[in-house]
């Protein structure tokens, strides 16, 4: 993990944790900067474990205390993932655009990010008939990536037999 705050991101979420009145602690310095050194999505045992590596004297129950205040304040934003861990990133980090959702492939558990706007007919339609606003980034949806769809067809179904 690199030791300084000069990723654009990482100073970006300690200006508005100052912004916000939010105290600047090793913990949150810490949490901050696992996510956006992350390259994939992490769950809060994963970010706990890289900040103990990171910072041993940050116990792993402030960095949980920590990763639900970043949540609440709109830093880090979490994603809940059905039958798993919830998972974080920061909200602006270049990894994790503004805007996107999570898939998660039900068989090999893979993860892919969506654009939201992939979503926004989805989210009209329920507005209207429902009244209901869509939170796309706050859940992952479930299905088959490509992979393992084309892993469980039956070998002449792939060849063009039947």
């Amino acid at each position: 993990m690199r030791q300084t705050d000069g990723s654009p991101a990482v100073s970006e979420a300690l200006d508005l944790l100052r912004q916000k009145g939010e105290r600047v602690t090793a913990a949150r310095k810490a949490v901050l900067q696992v996510l956006d050194d992350a390259s994939g999505h992490l769950c809060a045992e994963d970010i706990a474990t890289r900040v103990d590596e990171a910072e041993p004297g940050v116990h792993r129950a402030t960095v949980y205390r920590s990763l639900q205040s970043l949540a609440e304040l709109g830093i880090v934003a979490h994603t809940h993932v059905p039958g798993s861990a919830t998972i974080y990133h920061l909200r602006h980090s270049p990894g994790a655009p503004t805007g996107h959702a999570h898939l998660q492939c039900s068989t090999c558990q893979r993860f892919f990010d969506i654009p939201t706007d992939w979503l926004a007919p989805l989210d009209r339609r329920l507005r209207e008939e429902l009244g209901f606003e869509l939170e796309a980034q706050h859940a992952a949806l479930l299905g088959t990536c490509a992979d393992c769809r084309a892993a469980d067809r039956p070998r002449a179904d792939i060849d063009g037999r039947t």
